[in-house]
């Protein structure tokens, strides 16, 4: 019996998928370049140094991957700004299913964005965030509207969330 046990806790973790619906944030790393200019006025010419985006900052966007009659697999994107003294971490992406009307649905994803104290690294100039959600659509439901917002947590006097990103999905047999 103990073996028993153990052979099927053992085949159930295998069956696992551990990176179907995680979040995955990354950071826009940035070099120092340096700048030559002429000032027009005193005709002097001027050097200095400014940062150049080495890791390519991704648009906020929601696309589909897949879909087949019963789900829906998509992806949402996007990226924050955090240096200097304003660190800026990304928690979460929650999840809020919006109103049904008729065959038209409504999902709200709120990406929970952080305040913490402290002084970032020269080198990162913001983060990129991409998380794939699997999403079971009902059957009789053929607009899928999908919006994206930023949440700042830390703020309670700006508490509003902001619209970044939204797309519509429309499964009405083409003819």
């Amino acid at each position: 019996m103990k073996h028993f046990v153990i052979l099927t806790s053992f085949f159930a973790l295998l069956g696992c998928k551990s990176n179907a619906q995680k979040l995955q944030v990354t950071p826009i790393y940035t070099e120092p370049q340096r700048v030559t200019k002429e000032i027009p006025e005193t005709g002097r010419i001027q050097t200095y140094t400014t940062r150049k985006a080495v890791v390519e900052r991704l648009n906020p966007m929601i696309f589909m991957l897949s879909k087949n009659a019963e789900t829906l697999q998509l992806r949402i994107q996007g990226n924050i700004s955090s240096g200097g003294h304003s660190v800026h971490q990304v928690r979460k992406i929650g999840f809020e299913k919006g109103e049904r009307n008729g065959n038209t649905i409504t999902l709200r994803y709120y990406v929970e964005i952080k305040k913490i104290p402290g002084k970032e690294s020269a080198d990162v100039s913001g983060y990129n965030y991409t998380k794939d959600e699997i999403y079971k659509i009902p059957d009789d439901v053929k607009i899928i509207r999908i919006e994206l917002y930023e949440d700042k947590i830390n703020t309670p006097s700006d508490r509003n969330p902001q619209l970044v990103a939204h797309q519509t999905f429309n499964f009405f047999a083409k003819i």
